[in-house]
């Protein structure tokens, strides 16, 4: 029987999603009364939050005192240092990521509140996700394909509540004008990136400048505004896609390295090779190998 739309009443369907996460250096540690880290920035987003005793951490230059079940979230570029306080042992939880989902990666650039108390709006809605985290951290069973999976749902649950508290704080607020100019140039580039996958032309990493003249911004204005709002300048944003697009195609088993270059606007496979290992540190044969043995 063929499809036949007229005949359908209702049709509920989930939004595709196109997205990837990284975590790095996710853990929990104990520490003496003297221990203290030096001040530096990362380009992550960061979770730390304390279980026991007392830490203060300086964020931007403004000093914040941690209590148990008190946490912290910061943005890519945030300078901070911390250092125990009160003499005794201090154990905390921390964990790095980066994420591309343009809508949550906002959401977190924009929020300018990186200290939440226990019990307050953002540390009530990811605490159970923490706890699992903090479970599947101890388990020596963590590298195992089940324990990954879990990982995986409580990291899923972990973004859900931090986006879920975030968009909740901005209902009800306009965008500003700069907010909704980043989002704009954020979709330009994204639609630079498709143009390249439909017709293999190649990237062009140098049309800020007429982003810039259709947006009436400098630009300098123009990188300043979208890594206000995105953590990351345009360049990257852009170069974050390419590998995103260049990951999805080599899991084709049925699209030969070479074919991908060429779609992607590379001028040669050397090319394209030399770039995919500057982003990943391995060249594209040996990312496909760990998917195809």
């Amino acid at each position: 029987m063929e499809f036949a739309p007229h005949l359908m009443r209702k049709e509920y369907m989930l939004p595709d999603i196109d997205s990837t996460f990284r975590v790095f250096a996710a853990h929990w540690r104990t520490v003496t009364g003297e221990w203290s880290y030096p001040l530096h920035r990362h380009p992550l987003f960061e979770v730390n939050l304390v279980l026991s005793g007392t830490q203060e951490m300086s964020v931007n230059g403004r000093q914040y005192t941690q209590q148990p079940g008190d946490l912290m979230l910061l943005n890519p570029g945030d300078r901070h240092e911390s250092r125990v306080v009160g003499g005794g042992e201090m154990t905390y939880y921390c964990l790095h990521f980066d994420v591309d989902e343009r809508a949550f990666r906002e959401l977190l650039c924009q929020n300018r509140t990186c200290f939440h108390e226990a019990g307050s709006p953002l540390a009530a809605a990811i605490r159970p996700a923490l706890d699992r985290l903090l479970a599947l951290t101890s388990d020596e069973t963590a590298a195992r394909v089940d324990s990954r999976m879990r990982i995986l749902s409580a990291l899923f649950e972990l973004f859900a509540g931090i986006s879920g508290t975030l968009s909740e704080q901005e209902s009800g607020a306009a965008h500003t004008r700069h907010a909704l100019t980043a989002s704009y140039i954020a979709a330009l580039l994204e639609r630079e990136v498709e143009r390249t996958l439909d017709d293999g032309g190649p990237v062009h990493m140098a049309g800020i400048a007429s982003i810039a003249a259709k947006v009436g911004y400098s630009t300098s204005a123009i990188n300043r505004i979208f890594t206000q709002a995105y953590g990351l300048s345009p360049r990257q944003y852009m170069s974050a896609l390419m590998l995103k697009k260049s990951k999805l195609l080599l899991m084709d088993p049925e699209l030969s390295i070479e074919a991908i270059s060429s779609r992607l606007g590379y001028h040669n496979i050397a090319h394209f090779s030399r770039q995919f290992k500057r982003w990943t540190g391995e060249s594209p044969s040996r990312f496909r190998s760990r998917y195809y043995k």
